[in-house]
C-alpha cells in the first residue's frame, strides 16, 4: 500500500485514498460503539480499520462520544509521508506521534467534555436540538484544541496504519507508569515480520539534545512475541517494560534504558501489582 501511495502522481493520491478508505470501511467488522464503555470486557480490542460510523466513547457519561467520520487526518499524513518519502515503516511509526501532537496539540487546552458541550449548548435552544446535537460530534473537531487524549490518538493511529497497510490493534486497559500514576488507557500493537509491538502514542518517549533539552518526542515501543501477542490480548495477561529514552551523543541517537518501567493490561481499567508478570 505504501509503495502504490508513493508510486502515483499528486493528482491521483486524494483518490487513492478516497478509494482504500471506502473499501476498509466496508469490509470493516461493524460496531456500534468503542472505547470506555461499561463493560470493557465486551470489547477491549477491535482490528483493523474502525468504521466511520462507530463512536468512540471517551468516559463513563451516555452522551459522551463522537464518530470517527472524519478522515482529513488520513490525507494530511499520507501527504506527509509522500511529501518526505517516508518509505520505511519504522520511520512512519515514529513520524506519526510527531503528526498526532500537530494535528490535536499537545494536551492541555480545553478539556473533550467542555469543547463538545459547548458547541452543542451554542448552537441549539431546546433539550431535544441540544442532545440531537451531540450525536453529530466527530473526532476531527478536537483538531488543533490541545484536548485529545489516549482514545483519540490511539484511534487516529489506528485509522492511519490500517490504510497504510499496517495490521493494527486498537486496544483498551490500563497503563501503570509508576509512582502512582495509573490510569484507563488506549493503545495501539501493529504486527511486525516476526513478531508484534506495543506502540503508544499517549505516553511517549523522550529524545534529548546533547545539553538535555528535549530534541523530540517518540511513541514508547515495547515487542511482544507471538506467544505473548496471544496471552496479553486473549488471557488479560498484565506486561511490564522497561522505560528508555534517547540522547544524541556525539551526533548520533543513543537508546538509554532506565531503571523504571510501565505496566499494560487490556480489558481491565486497574492493575494489581500482585498480579503482574
Amino acid at each position: 500500500m505504501i509503495e502504490r501511495i508513493m508510486n502515483s502522481t499528486e493528482e491521483n493520491v486524494d483518490e487513492i485514498i478516497k478509494t482504500i478508505i471506502n473499501e476498509l470501511d466496508n469490509k470493516a467488522n461493524k460496531v456500534e460503539r468503542l472505547g470506555f464503555l461499561d463493560s470493557i470486557s465486551s470489547n477491549p480490542v477491535y482490528k483493523g480499520f474502525i468504521p466511520l460510523n462507530t463512536r468512540i466513547k471517551y468516559s463513563n457519561f451516555g452522551v459522551e462520544d463522537y464518530s470517527m467520520k472524519t478522515t482529513d487526518f488520513i490525507y494530511e499524513f499520507i501527504k506527509n509521508i509522500k511529501k518526505y518519502n517516508l518509505t520505511n515503516k519504522g520511520q512512519i511509526i515514529h513520524f506519526l506521534e510527531y503528526y498526532i501532537n500537530t494535528y490535536f496539540g499537545l494536551p492541555g487546552g480545553i478539556s473533550r467534555e467542555t469543547l463538545f458541550n459547548d458547541i452543542a449548548w451554542n448552537t441549539t435552544t431546546t433539550d431535544d436540538e441540544y442532545f440531537a446535537a451531540l450525536e453529530k460530534n466527530e473526532i476531527g473537531m478536537l483538531k488543533n484544541k490541545r484536548a485529545a487524549q489516549c482514545t483519540e490518538r490511539s484511534a487516529v493511529a489506528q485509522q492511519i496504519l490500517s490504510v497504510l497497510g499496517f495490521e493494527t490493534f486498537y486496544c483498551m486497559g490500563c497503563v501503570d507508569l509508576g509512582n502512582n500514576h495509573q490510569e484507563p488507557h488506549c493503545f495501539n500493537i501493529i504486527k511486525r515480520k516476526n513478531d508484534y509491538a506495543l506502540v503508544d502514542y499517549s505516553c511517549p518517549i523522550t529524545e534529548y539534545n546533547e545539553d538535555n533539552s528535549v530534541r523530540a518526542y517518540y511513541p514508547f515501543i515495547a515487542t511482544l512475541s507471538n506467544d505473548e501477542f496471544t496471552d496479553f490480548l486473549n488471557n488479560g495477561v498484565i506486561k511490564s517494560f522497561t522505560n528508555y529514552s534517547y540522547e544524541i551523543k556525539n551526533g548520533k541517537s543513543v537508546r538509554i534504558d532506565d531503571d523504571s518501567s510501565r505496566s499494560y493490561v487490556v480489558g481491565q481499567y486497574e492493575i494489581k501489582k500482585e498480579n503482574q508478570k
